[in-house]
C-alpha cells in the first residue's frame, strides 16, 4: 500500500530536520549522472559504455551494443586481451570537462549547503565539480579522496567542514592504473579489501556509522544494497537503533525480496516510494528551498596556502623550473594524447609545508619522475624544484634497478655534466627534445615504461 498523505508529510520532515542538523551523508551512484534530460536521457555511464566499445573495436555488425561498462568489459576479456587496457581506454574515452555538462541533480544536492561529506561510487569529477562551482564560484576548494585496495587513504580529522566539503570516491576515481572499479569483479575486490580492518577507511567508516546514510541512484545489485548498510555500521542490522538510512533507488525499490528483508528486520532502512534517484532528488531540494527561501550566494573561499592538486597513482610527474611551464605543458599534452596520465603542479612554489608534504607524497606515488632540464635550472638560486630533485633521488632508492625511475629530459643544449645539476644524473640515460618538441621515440619511451609500471601494478593487487 503507499503511503499516505500523513506518511508522505511525517517522512519528510523527519528527512529535512536530518539534514539541517548536518547529520547525512550522501551516497551517490551513476543514476543522478544525467547528462542530457528529456524523452531520451543520456547518462555518463551509458555513453561512456558506448564510446569504450567503439575505442575497444567491439562494435561490429554481428553483434549487439554492450549497455553497461561491466559488459564491455566483459565481451573484452572474452577475446582474451589484457585487462589493463580497459583502464587506460576508459581514461582516453572520457569527456573532457569543457564537454561535459554538470547534472543538475549533483547541482540541486550541492545547493544543500548543509550537507558537508559525500562519498561516491563513480569515478568521475562530476561532483566535485558541482560542489565548486555552486559553494565557491568555481574554484577547487573541496576536498576529494580515493579508496583502492592497494592505497588506502581516509578522512582528515575535521573533514567536511563549513568551508571545505569533501568528496570520497569508495570505489576509486578515474585513472590509466586500474585502481578503480568497473567491473562486477572489481567492486567485488573493493568489498573484500574494505573488510580489512588494516585497509578500511576507519575514520570515513565511523562517520557513516554516525550519519544518516541517503542512498541515491547507486542502482546496487540485492547483496551488495545488503553487505553496504551492514559494513556502515558497527553492529547488526536487527539492533539498529536511533539511524535512518534512505534508498532512493528503481533497481531496490522494485526488488520484492530486499524491502521485505529490510522491513522484517526493522533494519531502519526506508525505501523512497515516490519515484527513483531523480525524483527523491527534485523533490528533497523543493523542499528544502522551500524551508530556506533566502538565496545563498556561492561561498566566499577562505584564503589560505596554495596546495599541491592530488595525483592518481602511477602518474608520470613532472618536474621543472617555472620559467619552462610553456615547454612542460606541451610535452603533457604529448604524453596525454599518447594515454599517459602525466601531473605537474602549477600552484606557488612558495606554498609553505603543507605543499612540500603533499609534493613529495606525489612523487612517491608516480610512475616515472621526468625533470625537465634547461639552462633556467643552472641557477644558484634556492629553488622549489631541487626539493622534488632530492626527494625523487631518495625515491630511487627504494625502486629496483630494472625499473628506470627518473628520466631527464633536456629542452635545449644544458649538459649533464653542469656543476648545478646533481652528480647521479650524469649517468642516467638523458633524453633531448630539439626545440623543446617531444619526439615520438620520447613519447613512445614514456608510455612503454608507464604501461609496464601499470603491469606491475596489477600484480601488486591483493
Amino acid at each position: 500500500m503507499p503511503p499516505g498523505r500523513a506518511d508522505t508529510a511525517r517522512f519528510w520532515e523527519h528527512v529535512l530536520q536530518v539534514v539541517d542538523e548536518g547529520r547525512v551523508i550522501p551516497v551517490i551512484g551513476p543514476d543522478l549522472l544525467l547528462l542530457s534530460p528529456g524523452d531520451a536521457p543520456t547518462f555518463l555511464y551509458s555513453l561512456l559504455a558506448e564510446r569504450l566499445a567503439q575505442y575497444l573495436e567491439l562494435n561490429d555488425d554481428n553483434s549487439a551494443v554492450p549497455r553497461s561498462l561491466n559488459a564491455v568489459a566483459c565481451r573484452y576479456l572474452a577475446q582474451g586481451d589484457d585487462p589493463q587496457d580497459i583502464y587506460s581506454a576508459l581514461k582516453a574515452v572520457m569527456p573532457a570537462d569543457e564537454e561535459l555538462p554538470i547534472p543538475e541533480p549533483l547541482l540541486k544536492l550541492a545547493e544543500i549547503r548543509s550537507l558537508k561529506t559525500f562519498v561516491t561510487i563513480t569515478f568521475d569529477s562530476l561532483l566535485e565539480r558541482a560542489i565548486n562551482q555552486v559553494r565557491f564560484g568555481g574554484q577547487r576548494k573541496t576536498r576529494v579522496m580515493a579508496y583502492a585496495p592497494n592505497r588506502t587513504e581516509d578522512l582528515d580529522p575535521g573533514a567536511g567542514g563549513p568551508d571545505r566539503p569533501v568528496v570520497f570516491h569508495l570505489f576509486g576515481k578515474l585513472s590509466a592504473v586500474p585502481d578503480y572499479a568497473v567491473t562486477e569483479e572489481d567492486t567485488l575486490e573493493f568489498i573484500h579489501s574494505l573488510q580489512n580492518e588494516t585497509k578500511r577507511p576507519q575514520r570515513l567508516f565511523d562517520e557513516l556509522n554516525q550519519a544518516h546514510l541517503f542512498i541515491i541512484g547507486c542502482s546496487i545489485t540485492e547483496w551488495l544494497a545488503r553487505f553496504f548498510l551492514r559494513i556502515s555500521r558497527r553492529e547488526r542490522l536487527l539492533l539498529a537503533r536511533g539511524k535512518t538510512d534512505i534508498v532512493a533507488d528503481a533497481r531496490v525499490r522494485d526488488d520484492a525480496g530486499l524491502v521485505l528483508f529490510l522491513q522484517q528486520f526493522k533494519t531502519g532502512t526506508k525505501i523512497f516510494a515516490g519515484g527513483g534517484a531523480l525524483e527523491f532528488v527534485n523533490e528533497l531540494h523543493e523542499r528544502w528551498k522551500a524551508r530556506h527561501p533566502k538565496d545563498e550566494s556561492p561561498a566566499t573561499p577562505i584564503d589560505e596556502p596554495a596546495a599541491a592538486s592530488r595525483m592518481e597513482e602511477g602518474a608520470v610527474f613532472l618536474s621543472y623550473a617555472s620559467e619552462d611551464l610553456l615547454h612542460v605543458q606541451r610535452l603533457k599534452d604529448d604524453l596525454e594524447r599518447a594515454g599517459v596520465d602525466v601531473w605537474f603542479d602549477k600552484a606557488d612554489l612558495n606554498a609553505g609545508d603543507e605543499y612540500e608534504l603533499k609534493i613529495k607524497r606525489n612523487i612517491e606515488r608516480c610512475s616515472l619522475f621526468v625533470p625537465v632540464i634547461s639552462a633556467n635550472c643552472l641557477t644558484p638560486k634556492r629553488r622549489f624544484f631541487r626539493i622534488e630533485w632530492n626527494h625523487a633521488q631518495s625515491v630511487a632508492l627504494q625502486v629496483p634497478p630494472s625499473m628506470p625511475f627518473i628520466l631527464p629530459v633536456a629542452v635545449d643544449d644544458t649538459s649533464p655534466s653542469e656543476p648545478f645539476l646533481p652528480d647521479q644524473w650524469s649517468h642516467l640515460h638523458w633524453h633531448r627534445l630539439t626545440a623543446g618538441q617531444p619526439t615520438s621515440e620520447f613519447v613512445d619511451t614514456i608510455r612503454r615504461l608507464y604501461r609496464d609500471y601499470q603491469k606491475s601494478a596489477l600484480t601488486r593487487q591483493p
